[in-house]
C-alpha cells in the first residue's frame, strides 16, 4: 500500500475516534471537552500532512502512478472524497505552484442513506416518540413520553391534510455542538420535504427537549458559516451531506462540509464552486461598502464569497502588522464563532483568471497587494488571501433597509454581547465591519483589531478637571488602555441608534460590562449560545 493511502486511512480512523469522544463529552457536561476536540480535529489535517510530507522526498516520487495507485486503493472507502483533498494537500507540499491532481469529482457521492426511515401510519405522538427511541442519544432522556407529546404538538400545525406526510427519515446519529445535541430530520409528502431538528440539552444530568426547529431558515442558521464545528459521526460524509443539502438546498456543499468539520474538503469545494461560478462569465469587482485601510476585499459577481487580499501599506491609524492580521485571522478560525464571527477559508497560491477582472478592480489589487499579487501569462496569482461568505455591510444595509434599523440595530448590540460573552473584543466597532445576512442576522467579519480579552484594559474615563477638557483628544492612555464610555460618541449616531443602542444596550459602554466578561473568560465560564429564536424554546 502506497504512504498516502495508508497515512489517510489512518487519519480517518482518528478522525471518527475523536468525534465518537462527543456523546460522552455531552453526557458528562464536559463543555471544554467537546470544544478542545473540535479544536483538534481541526489541526489534525494539517500535522498529518506535514509529517507525511517531511518524511517523504518528493522529486524522487512517481506521481501518475502514485495518483493511479490511490483512486484504486480508496475506490470503495466511504470518505472517499476526503481523501482525494488529502492527496491533493501532499501534492501542493511537494509540487507547489502545480495544478492539483484531483479536482474532487472523481468520485459520485456515495448511494447510501444514512437515516432511517418511519412510517406515519400512527398518531404524530408516536411517531415521534419512535424517533427518540432509534436516535443513538447520549444519555437517557426522561419523560420520553410527555416529550414526544410536545414535540407532535408544536409539528401538528405545519402539516397539511392535504398533503400529511407519508414517512419520516431521521439522522440516527446526534450533531453535538456548544452545549447542544440535536437530531435532524424530514417529514416527506408527495410534493415536499418539511426539515425540522430537534434539540436537546444536558440540564442537570437529564437529557431535556429544549426546541423544535421547522422551517429551512432555522436550519440554515444552526448550520451556519457564523458557527463552530458540529460533532456528528458518520462513517459515510457524502450520504449524511446529501441528506443535509435536500434540507437546506440553498446552502453550499462546501459550507454543509465546513459545518461537520470537513474544513479541507470544504476548501477544496470553495474552489470547485468558484470554477462553476466562472464557466456562468462572472467578474471580479470590488466588493461594495467603504475600503478597508488593511484589506483589500473584491467579490465575483453572482457568487456569495469575497476575497480578502492584505495591502503592503495600512492606513496611519492603524498600527498592526501583516503577520498580527494573519494570527488574528487564525484565532477566529480556532476559536468558538458562538454565530457572531465570519467563517474564513485561508488560501496560499490562488490562481484566477485574469480576464474575468475588473480594470479598476485589477489595478487597485496589483497596486496596493503589490507583494501578494502578481501575473503569470493569462492567470492572477495570489500568494495569500482569506475568502469569506459575502454579506451585506451594516453600513449599507441601515441606509438600504430604513424600516428595519431598529432590528439591525438590536442585533448589533446583541453580536457585541456574544463576543464578549464569548471571550473576544473586536477592537474596531464600527458598523462597516459587520454584515448583515439574508436571515438578518449581524455578523462580525473585519479581524484587523480583534484580540482576546484578556489582552485589553477596561477603564472608565477619569473626570474632567475643567470645562474644556473635554476638548482634548485623549486621555492618559497605556497601550491596551479601552473606554467603553467613547463608544457612544461613534455608536450611537441618530436618533434610533440612541434609542436602541444607548437604551436598550447602555451596559456596552459600562467598563463594569467588559470587566465582568473578562472575568467570566478568565473563569472559563462558558454561556449559552441558542442558535434558535427564544419563541421556540419549549
Amino acid at each position: 500500500m502506497d504512504p498516502i493511502s495508508q497515512t489517510f486511512r489512518a487519519y480517518w480512523q482518528d478522525f471518527l475516534h475523536l468525534t465518537a469522544k462527543a456523546s460522552q463529552c455531552f453526557a458528562d457536561a464536559d463543555w471544554h471537552g467537546l470544544q478542545q476536540l473540535s479544536r483538534v480535529r481541526f489541526e489534525r489535517h494539517d500535522q498529518v500532512v506535514h509529517e507525511l510530507v517531511t518524511s517523504l522526498n518528493g522529486s524522487l516520487l512517481d506521481w501518475p502512478r502514485l495518483k493511479a495507485g490511490f483512486l484504486q486503493a480508496l475506490s470503495q472507502h466511504p470518505a472517499r472524497e476526503l481523501a482525494l483533498t488529502f492527496f491533493n494537500s501532499v501534492y501542493a507540499r511537494l509540487q507547489p505552484g502545480e495544478d492539483r491532481p484531483f479536482n474532487g469529482r472523481e468520485f459520485a457521492p456515495i448511494a447510501l442513506a444514512p437515516y432511517l426511515r418511519l412510517p406515519m401510519k400512527q398518531d404524530l405522538a408516536a411517531v415521534m416518540e419512535a424517533v427518540l427511541d432509534s436516535a443513538n442519544l447520549p444519555m437517557a432522556l426522561k419523560y420520553k413520553g410527555n416529550a414526544a407529546t410536545q414535540l407532535a404538538q408544536r409539528l401538528a400545525p405545519m402539516l397539511s391534510r392535504s398533503d400529511y406526510p407519508l414517512h419520516l427519515d431521521v439522522l440516527t446519529e446526534p450533531f453535538y455542538r456548544n452545549k447542544g445535541c440535536y437530531l435532524v430530520g424530514r417529514l416527506n409528502t408527495d410534493h415536499l420535504a418539511i426539515p425540522f431538528a430537534i434539540a436537546l440539552l444536558n440540564h442537570r444530568g437529564q437529557l431535556k427537549v429544549d426546541a423544535l426547529l421547522f422551517q429551512k431558515d432555522h436550519l440554515s442558521v444552526l448550520f451556519g458559516f457564523a458557527r463552530s464545528d458540529f460533532l456528528s459521526l458518520s462513517p459515510t460524509p457524502s450520504a449524511q451531506l446529501d441528506f443535509l443539502r435536500s434540507l437546506m438546498p440553498h446552502k453550499p456543499a462546501s459550507e454543509l462540509y465546513n459545518a461537520l468539520g470537513y474544513y479541507k474538503h470544504g476548501k477544496s469545494l470553495v474552489i470547485s464552486e468558484l470554477e462553476d461560478a466562472l464557466a456562468r462569465q462572472g467578474r471580479f469587482i470590488t466588493a461594495p461598502g467603504i475600503a478597508g485601510l488593511v484589506m483589500m476585499v473584491f467579490t465575483l459577481e453572482g457568487q456569495d464569497q469575497v476575497f480578502k487580499v492584505i495591502r503592503d501599506r495600512f492606513g496611519d491609524s492603524k498600527s498592526v502588522t501583516a503577520e498580527q492580521v494573519v494570527e488574528r485571522y487564525h484565532l477566529v478560525q480556532r476559536h468558538d464563532r458562538v454565530g457572531r464571527m465570519a467563517d474564513t477559508q485561508e488560501f496560499v497560491d490562488l490562481r484566477l483568471p485574469l480576464s474575468h477582472f475588473d480594470s479598476d478592480t485589477l489595478a487597485e489589487l496589483t497596486q496596493s497587494c503589490a507583494s501578494r499579487v502578481r501575473i503569470e501569462g493569462d492567470w492572477l496569482l495570489l500568494s495569500h488571501c482569506f475568502t469569506e461568505r459575502r454579506m451585506t455591510p451594516m453600513n449599507i444595509a441601515l441606509g438600504q433597509w430604513p424600516e428595519r434599523r431598529r432590528d439591525i440595530l438590536r442585533e448589533y448590540g446583541q453580536a457585541l454581547k456574544d463576543i464578549a460573552t464569548a471571550g473576544i473584543f473586536p477592537g474596531d466597532m464600527l458598523f462597516k465591519n459587520f454584515g448583515v445576512t439574508r436571515h438578518g442576522r449581524v455578523i462580525f467579519y473585519d479581524y484587523d483589531e480583534l484580540c482576546p480579552l484578556s489582552d485589553v484594559t477596561f477603564r472608565a474615563l477619569p473626570p474632567a478637571q475643567y470645562d474644556q477638557d473635554h476638548l482634548c483628544s485623549e486621555p492618559s492612555v497605556c497601550p491596551g488602555d479601552v473606554f467603553p464610555e467613547e463608544f457612544r460618541y461613534f455608536l450611537c449616531v441618530g436618533d434610533d441608534a440612541k434609542a436602541v443602542l444607548g437604551e436598550e444596550f447602555a451596559e456596552l459602554f459600562s467598563p463594569d460590562f467588559w470587566q465582568q466578561a473578562q472575568q467570566q473568560a478568565q473563569a472559563q465560564q462558558l454561556g449559552d449560545f441558542f442558535p434558535y429564536p427564544k419563541a421556540l424554546r419549549f
